[in-house]
């Protein structure tokens, strides 16, 4: 029996052994698989990123600040379709006025006769022939018409509508263009901040490199920092395909084909920086209120609706005119008998018409006060969207103001937690993680700091508009 526990005790460490040996040798052999890290250099499209993307806008046309509010007001299409609209409504309120006038017309005619009439009985016909020459001139106007009176009234208020509504347009065309303007200049700003971003990496890819090299720091952090460093050289790809997409909608907003490119330029300074006399949201509604020209073209909209209503009532009423025509005939005889010579005739008189019995002029007045019971109840609508508009956008400034402070703090902060990592990467007190986290944060601050800066500008601008003071 001890014998043959002897036995087995001796096969259990023999096989214990023999894994042993196993798992070494399979160690040894996974170490000579694994593939040594070594450290490539970055690519030249990498390193020179920075400038080739830095020359992709040139030859872009600029447009200045203040040329941007005079095109923005005149040349996009729906601006060009107000201002047709505004014409057209002159025209129609000169058609009302010349109503005034009296109304002439006149008609000349040249006819062949002939007569073969029977006269008395037992008597020859009158067989004869004749050229008849004749000119008529009629003359109508209706003097007292009170329906022509409102109808003219109403023409001049839809006038006066209509641009209002042209202003409402152009306003509206403005702040679109400001707030692109504002956006391409962001996009430029952010390509810069792209591009520092692209140095820094870069030459924290090249400082690594040296402490690699010098046996201070391990290849991972190197192909970690050469990570960073094409990432950023992307980044900046992506900023100068939003730079261009942004140039081609400023171009647009100002009347220029989609296609064009359009970039900001000149007066950068007065770009974004907005005189705010709304303090309250109360001033701020009160201030659309008092400037907006919705609302003052829809009290002008609604005064042509009450004179259209007026001369829809007054239509009932009789007219009175006069009308006077005249006459002058010159006859050639040339066979038989006949009065041949010029023969005239004239007649004039006072007239009174009056529609009061044809059942569609009763009608139209009441179609004619639904109409105006409509458009108050519009302009209703139109008041209170313009208040909230208005207070919207005065809150809208408010909170991106808070966010803009709060970037410019919060980049301060990153900026020194940036730096201090940087100083202990280098002393070997921090890892790698650390310093590129210090790196990404502060790099993201710059980045919100820019896009605050932007929101705050476009909200100014927004406000100015809500109250209508940004296109005037």
């Amino acid at each position: 029996m001890p014998n043959m526990k002897k036995r087995s005790l001796a096969l259990r460490l023999g096989a214990v052994w023999c894994r042993a040996l196993l798992l070494l040798t399979a160690a040894s052999g996974a170490a000579q698989e694994r593939p040594v890290l070594t450290i490539s250099p970055l690519p030249s499209a990498v390193l020179n990123a920075g400038t080739q993307t830095a020359a992709s806008t040139e030859g872009v046309p600029g447009i200045s600040w203040a040329e941007l509010l005079r095109r923005a007001k005149s040349d996009p299409p729906r601006v060009l379709a107000a201002r047709a609209e505004l014409d057209r409504a002159g025209a129609e309120r000169t058609y009302s006025q010349v109503q005034w006038l009296p109304t002439f017309s006149g008609e000349v005619s040249v006819g062949y006769q002939y007569d073969n009439r029977l006269v008395l009985p037992n008597t020859p016909r009158i067989d004869s022939e004749a050229v008849e020459s004749r000119a008529t001139l009629g003359l109508d106007w209706a003097a007292f018409d009170l329906a022509r009176g409102s109808r003219i009234d109403a023409s001049s208020a839809a006038v006066r509508a209509q641009g209002f509504a042209l202003q409402s347009v152009q306003a509206k065309a403005v702040v679109a263009a400001a707030e692109l303007y504002l956006r391409a200049r962001a996009a430029s700003a952010l390509i810069d901040d792209a591009q520092l971003s692209l140095e820094r990496r870069s030459q924290q890819y090249q400082a690594i490199t040296d402490l690699v090299s010098a046996g201070t720091r391990s290849p991972v952090d190197a192909q970690r920092a050469k990570i960073e460093v094409v990432s950023a050289q992307y980044a900046l790809t992506l900023r100068r395909i939003e730079e261009r997409a942004v140039f081609a909608a400023l171009a647009a907003a100002v009347g220029l084909p989609a296609t064009a490119l359009l970039r900001p330029m000149g007066d950068a300074e007065a770009a974004g920086r907005f005189t705010i006399t709304a303090d309250t949201a109360a001033r701020a509604r009160a201030l659309a209120y008092e400037h907006r020209a919705e609302i003052r073209g829809i009290r002008e909209r609604l005064s042509a609706s009450r004179f259209e209503q007026a001369a829809a009532t007054e239509a009932r009423l009789p007219t009175v005119g006069a009308a006077a025509n005249g006459n002058a005939s010159y006859i050639d005889v040339r066979r038989g008998i006949g009065v041949a010579g010029p023969q005239y005739g004239a007649g004039a008189g006072l007239y009174v018409r009056w529609r009061g019995l044809d059942p569609s002029v009763w009608a139209k007045a009441g179609v004619a006060a639904s109409e105006a019971t409509r458009v108050e109840r519009e302009r209703d609508a139109i008041v209170q969207a313009v208040g909230t508009e208005a207070v919207a956008a005065f809150y809208g400034l408010e909170r991106a103001r808070a966010d803009h402070q709060r970037a410019v703090a919060v980049l301060e902060a990153a900026q020194a937690a940036r730096e201090a990592q940087n100083g202990r990467y280098l002393a070997g007190l921090a890892s790698l993680l650390e310093l590129l986290d210090a790196e990404d944060l502060e790099q993201e601050a710059r980045q919100r700091r820019i896009e605050a800066q932007r929101d705050e500008a476009i909200k100014s601008a927004q406000l100015l508009s809500a109250c209508g003071m940004l296109a005037r």
